[in-house]
């Protein structure tokens, strides 16, 4: 019996936690489907009287080339930082010495760094460059800020592996490539998604970087949806709209990759109690 109890607390823990989580998108879905005097004069957990998708047809037709835009950016500086970060963690953990510890300290120093410290000299570099306010400088900032945290993460997973199996892999004389391509990388699966699936999340929510690094609103997502804060005022259907297609994209890729982020979690987390 205290079993059963014990569940039926689980569950419901379960459930007001995933109803507190989904209020703001079911918020954002009435809010996109009101008119503007709806939205300013009904609480916005009520209904609309005469629902229409008027306003998210007219946001989805302006934001379909910022959400492209965001896509070039945020897809590549997600796999590329893994990528490196990869590297990067397995040079660290596998040469133990003090030029190693000395590495991991400076990247996690650069992963805690606030990147509006980093943001002045990013943009005296991109202008030298003449690549300020251009996708490929975007993506530079975004690469530089987040490399060293798929790295630190990267080492977090990469240091649950059993040291057996490269010991073994280096009885059996294999090289540095064999080792990570045969022995580190499929036991690597989950943290690389898990990292891959953080970097994209976060990179895509971004405001402040694309704000600094670029001008207007039409490169970036989150800068989109500022751009219906006005001076005169604030069009809150349309901003309710396209703060909804904004947040689809992430949404969607942790719900159809989530299994595999939580799996990650998993790995580390039996990793850490071994």
């Amino acid at each position: 019996m205290r079993i059963y109890w014990s569940k039926v607390y689980a569950y419901a823990v379960i459930i007001v936690l995933g109803v507190i989580w989904a209020f703001p998108i079911y918020s954002l879905i009435l809010g996109s489907i009101k008119s503007l005097a709806e939205v300013m004069n009904t609480p916005i957990f009520v209904p609309p009287d005469a629902p229409s998708l008027s306003t998210l047809a007219s946001v989805a037709n302006a934001m379909k080339t910022t959400l492209l835009n965001t896509a070039i950016v945020v897809i590549p500086v997600a796999v590329l930082s893994t990528f490196f970060g990869m590297l990067g963690a397995y040079a660290i953990v596998r040469r133990r010495s003090k030029l190693s510890d000395t590495l991991m300290m400076l990247v996690a120093i650069a992963t805690y760094t606030p990147y509006q410290a980093l943001l002045v000299p990013f943009v005296h570099i991109l202008k030298f460059f003449n690549l300020y306010n251009t996708l490929p400088g975007l993506a530079f900032g975004f690469l530089i800020y987040y490399t060293p945290m798929a790295a630190l993460l990267m080492v977090i997973f990469m240091s649950v592996i059993p040291s057996e199996l490269i010991e073994a892999a280096v009885v059996d004389g294999a090289n540095e490539f064999s080792i990570f391509k045969r022995v580190v990388l499929p036991v690597l699966g989950p943290g690389i998604v898990s990292t891959l699936i953080f970097i994209l999340i976060v990179s895509w929510n971004n405001f402040f970087i694309p704000l600094i690094l670029t001008r207007g609103y039409g490169k970036f997502v989150t800068l989109r949806i500022f751009s219906y804060v006005g001076q005169s005022g604030t069009f809150y259907n349309k901003m309710f709209a396209a703060a909804l297609l904004g947040s689809l994209p992430p949404l969607i890729i942790f719900i159809v990759l989530g299994r595999y982020f939580i799996r990650g979690l998993l790995v580390l987390g039996t990793g850490a109690k071994g």
